[in-house]
């Protein structure tokens, strides 16, 4: 398929639109496919969005570890870097703490594929790939900042001293270097948007393009049934990668806080965790009373089938949570931190219940437990806002206006 070409849009919601045949390339650090980690659900999701449009290549720097392809979309796989890069030389210097090693061979790769794939877009995803952006800018027709977080924002929410953090607090100046290259900025959330009104130039557009609703066509097309609860009530799942401090001081939360206080006044109440690469401080918790770990699942969508409802006691961390997406699309009840569901726009009470403490967590947790028609509703009502607004047609609209009319720079 050539640039320039004029299709059709299918009927799904878009019937009737004629564009120019847009080709996407995509650049990220780790492999988007098959997309586990929030990053890589991101950029696979933004790919089958923007697949709609045209030809999509997605490039990482990091090799893959199967042959896995995505099936039934235009949509290429690459990989830029290899084992032999470790010992090549690297394209300039670290700025900051999170940026990412780019060897000259990677950049050189990815200057050939653009000139092979001739792309009318290049988006990168944030800061962390902050080298590519200048010499990608003279080869870009139009070139796109995804901003997963704001990281100085972030690296201001979380401890100053831990090794940990993504990115060091000095991140700031490398943000607004960035914004001074590109030509649009993507970020997940409308409060994202606003918090950079302090970083970029008014004149750079800044685009809201949601983190949708993961692995959508493997999802239930109905809400379904609410599960048994012959094995225990409530059975509570926490999803998310293990690895990651933020995630794992809200397991810790709730396997030593929350669930106790549950199990005094529902004594079956379990609680699952899942999630990549478990550090030793969250493997140990499977250790306690009422608690199991499932390590590095395949497959979430039977956790998700099973559990009654999922608990988000986060205390840090940035960006929006596509977990939380994941298990309303699943009709999950959520009970969470307001920082937890931040940029998502949940109407407390309706479609999601918060609070700050583990004991109002745990508090709001029996309540809806003993409500077996609020928990109906509630289901119900999470389902309906994460389909409407985080669904496959919301993130292709959002995807759409991101990449601007046919492409158009500033």
């Amino acid at each position: 398929m050539q640039p320039g070409v004029v299709s059709t849009i299918p009927s799904d919601g878009w019937s009737g639109v004629r564009l120019a045949l847009r080709r996407t390339l995509i650049v990220c650090h780790d492999p988007p496919f098959p997309p586990t980690s929030g990053s890589d659900l991101r950029n696979f999701g933004n790919a089958t969005a923007a697949a709609a449009f045209g030809p999509v290549c997605l490039a990482s720097l990091v090799p893959r570890t199967g042959e896995a392809q995505p099936d039934g979309l235009d949509i290429r796989l690459v990989e830029l870097g290899n084992n032999s890069d470790k010992r090549a030389p690297s394209l300039g210097w670290r700025r900051v703490r999170g940026e990412s090693r780019i060897s000259l061979p990677m950049l050189a790769r990815l200057k050939a594929l653009v000139q092979d794939f001739r792309p009318d877009t290049i988006v990168v995803e944030g800061v962390a790939l902050f080298k590519l952006l200048a010499p990608l800018r003279p080869m870009a027709r139009q070139l796109i900042l995804d901003m997963h977080n704001v990281e100085s924002d972030l690296a201001d929410q979380l401890p100053r001293k831990k090794s940990w953090r993504p990115f060091s607090s000095s991140v700031r100046p490398l943000e607004k270097k960035a914004a001074s290259i590109v030509d649009r900025i993507w970020v997940c959330s409308k409060l994202d948007g606003e918090r950079l009104e302090a970083v970029v130039h008014p004149r750079i557009p800044v685009h809201v393009v949601p983190n949708g609703i993961p692995r959508p066509d493997s999802m239930p097309k109905s809400l379904p049934p609410q599960p048994a609860v012959s094995g225990g009530f409530p059975l509570i799942l926490y999803v998310g990668h293990l690895g990651y401090e933020p995630n794992i001081d809200a397991a810790e939360r709730l396997a030593h806080t929350i669930l106790p206080r549950i199990r005094e006044r529902l004594p079956a109440a379990k609680l699952v965790l899942a999630g990549r690469s478990p550090k030793p401080s969250a493997r140990v918790l499977a250790g306690l009373n009422g608690v199991s770990l499932i390590k590095d699942p395949d497959d979430i969508r039977p956790l998700l089938s099973a559990a009654h409802l999922t608990i988000v006691p986060l205390a840090m961390g940035g960006g929006t949570r596509i977990k939380i997406l994941e298990a309303m699309a699943w009709g999950l009840p959520v009970i969470a931190t307001p920082l937890a569901v931040e940029g998502l726009g949940l109407i407390e009470d309706e479609e999601v219940l918060l609070s700050e403490t583990d004991e109002d967590l745990a508090r709001l947790a029996i309540e809806l437990c003993q409500d077996r028609a609020r928990i109906v509703g509630l289901r119900a009502r999470a389902y309906d806002g994460a389909w409407s607004r985080f669904g496959p047609e919301a993130i292709r609209d959002a995807v759409r206006q991101g990449l601007g009319p046919d492409g158009a720079v500033r």
